[in-house]
């Protein structure tokens, strides 16, 4: 499941060293170890024959063969043979050999046989990446339309999850349990890379963040950016855009303030309200320190945006701009943000806009991430473009900083949501409170992701 770092996305990697055959390992030399050891490493390379069959036969089109290894695999289960199994050198799979090569039949047949659509070989390309370059946009319609649903769907499990609809098995754990539980979950992600950790930080508000030397960037006590001196310009056009390319007295909101950046653009504009929601009490301390609430027209409000906006929906606020950049949060995290803040957006001009730095590290993934806001915002009432910005970050911006949120890419596809005419002609009624956008997981996609 996609989850948020600020609200950067980032796709579990799924490698083919999780799903291979391995040799048997045996403790001893006796006749039963070694049957079972020449058993394993036989299952092994016949694992290895059958997906490299199987990736040949995806990338030139041989439709015959696939469906016959498919069936082989379901009645040998030994075989080890399955449409998502990678290749070990390269990390290629069925699904990225069949989508390089724009065999839409093959990719079909594939996802109904459990490929995965996120799958990422050893560069960290996955098959959207492969139609992508190869512009077969018929493959890369159906990839996006899958993986749209398939976060949608498991968006729907989150929030289950997250309500405690689900049993927990682990109820009657006694306490030497729950510690060596996470004394194991403690290992594992010590073991794996930075890149592949948890982007959330439930307990970032009783973190303690800091401010650089040079106020470039501010951190937090993993080392990790909250904000960073290189989004200014992206922070000034999300400031204009909110204001209606620039009009004065606007009636605005920005929901984590961090370092200031896009708040100092909104003073420019002369807003005639300038809500700041920020939660961190570090953070905060700083904006007091710094004389932000006694600047013209700012209201400085210190919690969580969750007990913050339904206090400004009670007092019938309205806004005309809204910007949302919070920090260490889930995905659903927004969306619930997005079921809210439709109660404060002004009709019929108001503009809301996010950081968007959903899965900043692929642009395919990114792609499908706009693709799910999208869909949420459209149920809302909302109508979602994504203005192209140019934007380079260099090496050195990221010296002091454990892990990056940016990955190269030098467009920036800032979103700006506006009502649509149906949420007008409708009235506030159908348009708020909608928070079932996720369960509607049908939804044909049909615009091109190109790069």
């Amino acid at each position: 499941r996609a989850l948020l770092n600020r609200n950067h996305i980032t796709s579990y990697h799924i490698m083919s060293d999780d799903a291979k055959c391995h040799p048997t390992d045996t403790a001893n030399s006796n006749k039963e170890g070694e049957d079972s050891n020449a058993t394993g490493t036989s299952n092994n390379a016949t694992s290895i024959r059958n997906n490299t069959e199987m990736i040949h036969a995806c990338s030139v089109g041989n439709v015959d063969l696939v469906q016959t290894l498919l069936l082989r695999h379901k009645s040998h289960r030994s075989s080890q043979l399955s449409a998502s199994l990678q290749d070990d050198a390269t990390g290629q799979s069925p699904l990225m050999a069949a989508a390089q090569s724009g065999h839409i039949d093959i990719c079909k047949l594939l996802l109904r046989n459990g490929a995965p659509w996120n799958a990422v070989d050893r560069e960290g390309r996955c098959a959207g990446n492969y139609a992508t370059d190869a512009e077969h946009w018929d493959v890369v319609n159906l990839l996006v339309e899958e993986g749209t649903k398939a976060e949608l769907i498991l968006g729907v499990a989150m929030r289950s999850l997250k309500r405690g609809s689900y049993d927990d098995d682990d109820d009657n754990d006694d306490d030497d349990n729950d510690a060596h539980k996470q004394s194991q979950q403690t290992q594992k992600e010590q073991q794996r890379p930075v890149e592949h950790e948890p982007c959330t930080k439930p307990d970032y508000l009783e973190r303690n963040v800091r401010y650089n030397a040079d106020e470039t960037a501010l951190l937090d006590d993993d080392d990790d950016a909250v904000m960073m001196e290189w989004e200014r310009p992206l922070m000034e056009a999300h400031a204009s855009i909110i204001t209606s390319n620039g009009t004065t007295g606007k009636r605005v909101l920005n929901v984590g303030f961090g370092m200031g950046i896009v708040d100092t653009y909104l003073q420019t504009h002369d807003p005639s309200l300038h809500v700041i929601i920020e939660a961190h009490p570090g953070v905060h301390a700083k904006m007091i320190k710094d004389g932000w609430d006694r600047k013209p027209g700012v209201r400085v409000e210190f919690g969580r945006w969750q007990v913050v906006v339904p206090k400004l929906i009670a007092e019938g606020v309205e806004l005309d701009g809204i910007f949302y950049d919070t920090y260490g949060e889930h995905y659903t995290d927004m969306e619930d943000f997005h079921s809210q803040m439709v109660r404060l957006l002004a009709k019929p001009g108001g503009i809301y806009s996010f950081f968007n730095g959903l899965a900043p590290d692929n642009l395919f993934f990114h792609g499908v991430a706009c693709q799910c806001v999208k869909l949420q915002l459209a149920k809302l009432g909302l109508d979602t473009e994504f203005a192209q910005c140019q934007i380079q970050v260099s090496r050195k911006e990221w010296e002091g900083v454990r892990r990056k949120y940016w990955h190269g890419r030098d467009t920036y596809y800032l979103p700006i949501a506006t009502w649509n005419k149906d949420a007008l002609a409708q009235g506030d009624a159908d348009v708020v409170g909608s928070n079932d956008a996720s369960k509607d997981c049908n939804e044909t996609v049909t615009k091109k992701l190109k790069t």
